[in-house]
Protein backbone atom coordinates (compact mmCIF):
# COMPACT_ATOMS: atom_id res chain seq x y z
CA UNK A 1 0.00 0.00 0.00
CA UNK A 2 1.57 3.57 -0.85
CA UNK A 3 0.64 6.56 1.07
CA UNK A 4 1.09 10.01 0.67
CA UNK A 5 1.65 12.62 3.43
CA UNK A 6 0.84 16.54 2.39
CA UNK A 7 2.45 18.52 5.39
CA UNK A 8 2.64 21.91 6.01
CA UNK A 9 5.77 23.43 4.05
CA UNK A 10 5.87 25.22 0.54
CA UNK A 11 3.99 23.25 -1.98
CA UNK A 12 3.97 23.14 -5.62
CA UNK A 13 -0.04 22.51 -6.39
CA UNK A 14 0.88 21.10 -10.07
CA UNK A 15 3.90 19.38 -8.77
CA UNK A 16 1.99 17.17 -5.76
CA UNK A 17 -0.97 16.58 -8.11
CA UNK A 18 0.72 15.06 -10.52
CA UNK A 19 2.63 13.35 -9.00
CA UNK A 20 -0.57 12.18 -6.91
CA UNK A 21 -2.13 11.14 -10.30
CA UNK A 22 1.10 9.16 -11.22
CA UNK A 23 1.33 7.23 -8.12
CA UNK A 24 -2.00 6.14 -7.26
CA UNK A 25 -2.04 6.35 -4.20
CA UNK A 26 -4.09 3.91 -1.75
CA UNK A 27 -4.33 6.01 1.18
CA UNK A 28 -3.88 9.75 1.89
CA UNK A 29 -2.67 11.90 4.58
CA UNK A 30 -3.02 15.94 5.44
CA UNK A 31 -0.86 16.91 8.32
CA UNK A 32 -2.47 20.04 10.39
CA UNK A 33 -1.96 22.54 7.59
CA UNK A 34 -1.71 20.54 4.82
CA UNK A 35 -4.87 19.87 4.95
CA UNK A 36 -5.54 23.25 2.86
CA UNK A 37 -3.56 21.84 0.10
CA UNK A 38 -6.86 19.09 0.04
CA UNK A 39 -9.12 21.87 0.73
CA UNK A 40 -8.21 23.99 -2.43
CA UNK A 41 -8.18 21.03 -4.67
CA UNK A 42 -11.32 20.14 -3.81
CA UNK A 43 -10.08 16.26 -2.49
CA UNK A 44 -10.44 14.60 0.59
CA UNK A 45 -7.75 12.87 2.15
CA UNK A 46 -7.96 10.04 3.82
CA UNK A 47 -6.91 10.94 7.54
CA UNK A 48 -6.12 14.43 9.35
CA UNK A 49 -3.88 14.65 11.80
CA UNK A 50 -2.97 17.69 13.28
CA UNK A 51 -3.42 19.77 16.54
CA UNK A 52 -4.48 22.17 14.03
CA UNK A 53 -2.55 25.36 15.10
CA UNK A 54 -1.91 26.88 11.73
CA UNK A 55 -4.51 25.43 9.30
CA UNK A 56 -7.38 27.30 8.11
CA UNK A 57 -10.36 26.81 10.58
CA UNK A 58 -12.90 26.88 7.29
CA UNK A 59 -10.89 24.13 5.97
CA UNK A 60 -10.91 22.04 9.26
CA UNK A 61 -14.33 22.84 9.28
CA UNK A 62 -15.57 21.79 6.25
CA UNK A 63 -14.02 18.18 6.69
CA UNK A 64 -15.64 17.87 10.32
CA UNK A 65 -18.94 18.17 8.49
CA UNK A 66 -18.81 16.74 4.93
CA UNK A 67 -15.77 16.66 3.05
CA UNK A 68 -15.55 16.19 -0.55
CA UNK A 69 -15.89 13.39 -2.98
CA UNK A 70 -19.05 12.20 -1.55
CA UNK A 71 -16.38 10.72 1.20
CA UNK A 72 -15.32 11.42 4.98
CA UNK A 73 -11.77 11.52 6.37
CA UNK A 74 -10.77 9.97 9.31
CA UNK A 75 -9.74 13.10 11.81
CA UNK A 76 -6.72 12.27 14.52
CA UNK A 77 -7.08 15.66 16.70
CA UNK A 78 -3.59 15.94 19.01
CA UNK A 79 -2.98 17.37 22.13
CA UNK A 80 -0.92 20.98 20.88
CA UNK A 81 1.13 19.70 23.88
CA UNK A 82 3.28 16.73 22.53
CA UNK A 83 6.65 14.90 22.23
CA UNK A 84 6.23 14.28 18.42
CA UNK A 85 4.81 17.00 15.31
CA UNK A 86 2.19 16.42 13.18
CA UNK A 87 4.07 15.07 10.10
CA UNK A 88 5.54 12.78 12.64
CA UNK A 89 2.35 11.44 13.78
CA UNK A 90 0.95 11.10 10.14
CA UNK A 91 4.11 9.24 9.20
CA UNK A 92 3.97 6.99 12.03
CA UNK A 93 -0.14 6.44 11.28
CA UNK A 94 1.14 5.42 7.66
CA UNK A 95 3.55 3.01 9.48
CA UNK A 96 1.33 1.36 11.96
CA UNK A 97 -1.26 1.07 8.68
CA UNK A 98 1.52 -1.23 6.73
CA UNK A 99 2.16 1.01 4.15
CA UNK A 100 5.30 -0.30 2.25
CA UNK A 101 5.78 2.82 0.27
CA UNK A 102 5.57 6.81 1.93
CA UNK A 103 6.15 10.15 0.12
CA UNK A 104 5.83 13.31 2.12
CA UNK A 105 5.26 16.31 0.40
CA UNK A 106 5.05 19.86 2.36
CA UNK A 107 8.62 18.64 4.34
CA UNK A 108 10.96 21.63 2.86
CA UNK A 109 10.36 25.41 3.07
CA UNK A 110 11.63 28.05 4.34
CA UNK A 111 12.04 26.82 8.33
CA UNK A 112 14.80 24.89 7.81
CA UNK A 113 14.01 23.38 11.86
CA UNK A 114 11.24 22.10 10.07
CA UNK A 115 13.16 20.45 7.05
CA UNK A 116 15.49 18.80 9.36
CA UNK A 117 13.10 17.57 12.11
CA UNK A 118 11.34 16.11 8.90
CA UNK A 119 14.67 14.38 7.82
CA UNK A 120 14.91 12.93 11.01
CA UNK A 121 11.42 11.26 10.41
CA UNK A 122 12.40 9.62 7.98
CA UNK A 123 14.48 7.42 9.70
CA UNK A 124 11.39 5.33 11.83
CA UNK A 125 10.61 4.20 7.83
CA UNK A 126 13.93 3.16 7.81
CA UNK A 127 14.19 1.43 11.01
CA UNK A 128 10.61 -0.34 9.53
CA UNK A 129 11.73 -1.48 6.33
CA UNK A 130 9.94 1.14 4.42
CA UNK A 131 10.41 2.91 1.01
CA UNK A 132 9.97 6.99 2.70
CA UNK A 133 11.13 10.12 0.44
CA UNK A 134 10.43 13.70 1.09
CA UNK A 135 9.87 14.96 -2.10
CA UNK A 136 9.17 18.43 -3.80
CA UNK A 137 9.98 20.40 -7.00
CA UNK A 138 13.63 20.18 -6.75
CA UNK A 139 14.70 17.45 -4.44
CA UNK A 140 13.96 13.56 -3.39
CA UNK A 141 15.26 12.94 -0.33
CA UNK A 142 15.42 9.38 1.51
CA UNK A 143 17.76 7.94 3.76
CA UNK A 144 19.64 4.36 2.88
CA UNK A 145 21.53 1.67 4.70
CA UNK A 146 21.97 -0.89 1.99
CA UNK A 147 22.57 -1.52 -1.51
CA UNK A 148 20.75 1.07 -3.25
CA UNK A 149 20.18 0.82 -7.50
CA UNK A 150 18.91 4.02 -9.32
CA UNK A 151 18.17 3.66 -12.97
CA UNK A 152 19.17 7.07 -15.16
CA UNK A 153 16.12 6.57 -17.13
CA UNK A 154 13.85 7.19 -13.86
CA UNK A 155 16.21 9.42 -12.24
CA UNK A 156 14.40 12.24 -10.09
CA UNK A 157 16.88 15.25 -11.47
CA UNK A 158 20.08 15.19 -12.93
CA UNK A 159 22.30 14.97 -9.39
CA UNK A 160 22.91 12.54 -6.69
CA UNK A 161 24.50 13.51 -3.22
CA UNK A 162 25.46 11.63 -0.59
CA UNK A 163 26.31 12.89 2.89
CA UNK A 164 26.37 10.48 5.98
CA UNK A 165 23.93 10.68 8.14
CA UNK A 166 25.53 8.28 11.05
CA UNK A 167 29.16 9.79 12.06
CA UNK A 168 30.86 7.30 9.41
CA UNK A 169 29.67 5.37 6.73
CA UNK A 170 31.94 2.50 5.91
CA UNK A 171 32.64 0.25 2.28
CA UNK A 172 31.24 2.87 0.38
CA UNK A 173 31.47 1.92 -3.58
CA UNK A 174 30.10 3.71 -6.50
CA UNK A 175 29.78 2.21 -9.88
CA UNK A 176 27.98 4.05 -12.96
CA UNK A 177 28.34 7.35 -11.55
CA UNK A 178 30.64 10.53 -13.09
CA UNK A 179 32.57 10.05 -9.44
CA UNK A 180 33.10 6.45 -8.73
CA UNK A 181 34.55 5.05 -5.59
CA UNK A 182 35.87 1.61 -4.10
CA UNK A 183 35.94 0.91 -0.67
CA UNK A 184 35.67 4.41 0.59
CA UNK A 185 35.39 5.64 4.31
CA UNK A 186 33.12 8.58 4.60
CA UNK A 187 32.41 10.11 7.65
CA UNK A 188 31.36 13.57 9.48
CA UNK A 189 33.88 16.23 10.01
CA UNK A 190 35.50 15.35 13.24
CA UNK A 191 36.52 11.71 12.03
CA UNK A 192 40.32 12.53 11.48
CA UNK A 193 39.96 8.78 9.72
CA UNK A 194 37.71 9.73 7.06
CA UNK A 195 39.02 11.23 4.25
CA UNK A 196 37.85 14.59 3.21
CA UNK A 197 35.60 14.15 -0.21
CA UNK A 198 32.30 15.82 -0.85
CA UNK A 199 29.87 13.19 -1.85
CA UNK A 200 27.56 16.11 -3.06
CA UNK A 201 26.85 16.76 -6.74
CA UNK A 202 27.35 13.15 -8.37
CA UNK A 203 25.73 12.51 -11.83
CA UNK A 204 24.93 9.11 -13.10
CA UNK A 205 26.57 7.81 -16.73
CA UNK A 206 25.78 4.36 -16.95
CA UNK A 207 22.14 3.13 -17.74
CA UNK A 208 22.15 2.13 -14.10
CA UNK A 209 24.36 3.28 -10.90
CA UNK A 210 25.35 1.38 -7.96
CA UNK A 211 25.38 2.22 -4.19
CA UNK A 212 27.63 -0.10 -1.68
CA UNK A 213 28.23 0.59 1.89
CA UNK A 214 29.11 -1.77 4.38
CA UNK A 215 27.79 0.16 7.82
CA UNK A 216 26.61 3.43 8.29
CA UNK A 217 23.44 5.48 6.78
CA UNK A 218 23.43 7.75 4.21
CA UNK A 219 21.50 10.95 3.16
CA UNK A 220 20.80 9.95 -0.67
CA UNK A 221 19.63 13.24 -2.15
CA UNK A 222 18.63 13.16 -6.16
CA UNK A 223 18.12 16.74 -6.96
CA UNK A 224 17.50 18.74 -9.80
CA UNK A 225 18.21 22.86 -10.61
CA UNK A 226 14.51 25.30 -10.46
CA UNK A 227 13.18 24.67 -13.77
CA UNK A 228 15.14 21.85 -15.01
CA UNK A 229 13.38 19.03 -16.19
CA UNK A 230 13.69 15.53 -15.43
Amino acid sequence: MKAAIVAGGTIDRDFVLDYMKKENYQVTLAADRGLEFFYANHLTPDIIVGDFDSVDPLALEFYQKEGAEGKQSRIIPLNPMKDDTDTGHALLTALSMGCHQIHIFGATGSRLDHVLGNLQLLGYALRAGVDCAILDTSNKIRLIQKETVLNKQEQFGRYVSLIPYTPQVTGLTLEGFLYPLKNHVMGCFYREDAAPISGVSNEIVDDTAKIMLEDGILVLVESRDKGESV
